[in-house]
């Protein structure tokens, strides 16, 4: 699947910037960060860039959510559950946009699974599909997943010396 618009929702500015950073060193998508870290001038800008598929995938925290209002986003992807159904609704609701279909993920650990369902369930929302990934189709990825992580740990260092100075 050939995404051009995906949008990835985190619950922390802290967690958008790090994927940003792990994603950026992973490579093979043009990726940005979208947060209250940055001005409304650079998040105009990058909005656009978005818009014009310059880039390929929008990591934002809740926080931003709600201000974005992009045509075309095929994919939402919510790397860390929503707590709330309004946040989940909030979200998935930037994709399949005036009678548009689109997708919407949201990644669980096996502890989270229970508290969402059951979230959803009680919001009357429809059963969702769940989709296991085989580990052995990962596989091949673990040796440049373990590089960007190595690079992400060196990136974080740095920015903290930064901000020490």
């Amino acid at each position: 699947m050939r995404v051009s618009r995906a949008l990835c929702f985190t619950n922390s500015r802290k967690h958008a910037h790090r994927l940003f950073l792990l994603v950026q060193a992973f490579g093979g998508v043009n990726v940005a960060e979208f947060s209250s870290c940055l001005g409304p001038g650079q998040r105009k800008k990058i909005l656009k860039h978005f818009e014009q598929g310059k880039i390929q995938l929008l990591l934002s925290t809740d926080a931003t959510a709600r201000g974005i209002d992009v045509q075309d986003v095929e994919l939402v992807i919510n790397y860390d559950a929503p707590q709330y159904l309004r946040t989940y609704v909030h979200r998935v609701g930037r994709t399949a946009r005036a009678g548009r279909s689109g997708q919407a993920f949201t990644l669980l650990l096996k502890v989270q699974e229970k508290r969402f369902l059951r979230m959803l369930v009680e919001a009357g929302a429809p059963e969702l599909a769940r989709h296991e990934i085989p580990s052995e189709l990962l596989q091949p990825m673990v040796p440049r997943y373990e590089e960007a992580l190595s690079q992400l740990e060196k990136r974080v260092k740095e920015e903290q010396k930064q901000k020490a100075t």
